[in-house]
């Protein structure tokens, strides 16, 4: 059995060694490269699946534009066919409901089931040379279905950078959280390292080492949770990019570009209604105008050019002599038809109408659906625009706080340190000093973060990005 002392000692050093690990899945080395967040973007738009999805999706569109731009190529058939049964007809017409063999001649009295051979040749073609508009209808449907693909590509390569900027903004602000709750893990060290001396010493009471300890147990707690968020974030960042998790590190250091940034005022609305959430919202309310208008089309009338020629061969002669069954596969008669044909579907008339109401309430829809993304997004950039301001004032009366807080516990510290004050005011000092420096974080990530949504709503993501590179 292992001695008592060892078991103590092993446990005592049980919270050290986990803020080490912990503190090794943030800092890493030195040497370790960041992770840009113009890389982190870049990777995001050549390699998550919602995006080469879009793209495969696209493709298809093009091709489908391709294929309805060709629609108007006539029709042309070629088949030759060799048949062998019996010939009996009857006078008399019939509709074919269903596959009906065609069979001429042989009007007898009796049945003949004698086999004969018979050979036919044919060429059709047909051409629909003029529909009053519907193939160009159809181009300007389908010109506007790829419209909609394009745009929905757009606007989800502006999410994806956009999701992708969030968890990048989320990943530097508990970095940073976990590099500060690390300092504070050592400011309490080292308090409760002095405060034992003393207590040994008999300069002061037992009770305050116990204190000591319980911070000292609960900042390590609270890093614990911070490095367990940093990992959950850094796995999200690594399924958008691509990259193993333990590749992805955020540059805590952009932060420092906040001063600059965020007070400029150059970043304007100009491409608000370029915005791709618009863009691809007013391509869905244009296709459905161009499906009113090929439902329209589809109705008029449509003129047909026919053409055919065949040729037949038979081992029944025109006396009904049944020949030789060889005689069958030599052509005996040749054909030729042609055509001009007005095809005008006078029933349909009214589920055209019922068709084109249906498609005119979707495009009522659509617009209003437009609409309604316009005025989300006018909403969220004069939210942005309020949010941005105020946290413009809070990161100017950071730096007071954070200089006054760090005073009270230089102060408190030496009081303490010459038995003037108490354990309660000392970490009491050393809570505010730990919560504005904290504050500081957060502040410049809330302005960050409100300065973004004002980029986002205005078009001006790409524009945010430039600011790192």
């Amino acid at each position: 059995m292992m001695p008592l002392h060892r078991v103590v000692a092993i446990r005592q050093a049980l919270p050290v060694l986990i803020v080490f690990f912990c503190s090794s899945v943030i800092a890493q080395t030195s040497s370790q490269n960041y992770l840009s967040l113009n890389k982190a973007v870049s990777l995001a738009l050549s390699n998550y699946p919602s995006i080469l999805s879009k793209k495969a999706t696209l493709n298809a569109a093009k091709a489908t534009l391709a294929e309805t731009k060709k629609s108007w190529l006539p029709n042309l058939k070629v088949s030759d066919q060799l048949d062998a049964g019996s010939n009996n007809n009857l006078n008399g017409a019939y509709f074919p409901m269903s596959i009906v063999p065609s069979n001429s001649g042989g009007r007898r009295l009796d049945n003949n089931s004698t086999m004969a051979i018979g050979n036919i040749a044919t060429a059709y073609g047909d051409w629909e040379v003029y529909n009053f508009g519907l193939y160009g209808a159809r181009n300007r449907e389908a010109d506007a279905a790829l419209r909609i693909q394009e745009y929905n590509l757009g606007a989800e390569e502006y999410n994806i950078e956009s999701a992708v900027i969030g968890n990048y903004l989320d990943l530097v602000k508990f970095q940073r959280l976990a590099g500060i709750q690390l300092k504070n893990i050592e400011r309490t060290q080292i308090i409760l390292d002095a405060i034992k001396a003393f207590v040994k010493s008999g300069l002061k009471p037992a009770v305050d080492s116990s204190v000591a300890a319980a911070e000292l147990s609960k900042a390590r707690l609270t890093y614990l949770d911070l490095v367990n968020t940093v990992q959950l974030l850094k796995i999200q960042l690594a399924t958008f990019t691509g990259l193993d998790s333990a590749q992805v590190r955020a540059d805590t250091a952009l932060n420092i570009l906040q001063k600059i940034n965020l007070s400029e005022s150059n970043y304007l609305d100009s491409g608000y209604f370029q915005h791709p959430l618009l863009k691809y919202q007013y391509a869905i309310y244009e296709d459905n105008l161009a499906q009113q208008n090929l439902i329209k089309k589809t109705n008029l009338p449509k003129i047909s050019i026919m053409a055919a020629g065949w040729m037949r061969g038979s081992s029944i002669s025109p006396s009904d002599e049944y020949k030789n069954l060889s005689s069958g596969f030599s052509y005996t008669r040749y054909n030729y038809l042609a055509g001009l044909a007005v095809i005008y579907n006078f029933t349909d008339l009214k589920r055209t109408q019922l068709k084109l109401n249906v498609q005119k309430y979707k495009s009522t829809a659509a617009l209003e659906t437009f609409n309604e993304q316009k005025t989300q997004l006018a909403n969220a950039q004069a939210q942005a625009n309020s949010a941005l301001q105020n946290s413009i004032v809070k990161l100017a009366e950071i730096p007071i706080q954070k200089n006054a807080a760090s005073a009270a516990y230089l102060q408190r510290n030496a009081l303490y340190n010459a038995g003037l004050t108490n354990i309660v005011d000392l970490t009491n000092a050393l809570y505010l000093l730990n919560r504005a420096e904290t504050d500081e974080v957060l502040a410049a990530d809330e302005a960050w973060k409100a300065f973004f949504r004002k980029m986002y709503a205005g078009n001006q993501v790409n524009q945010f990005i430039s600011l790192f590179k």
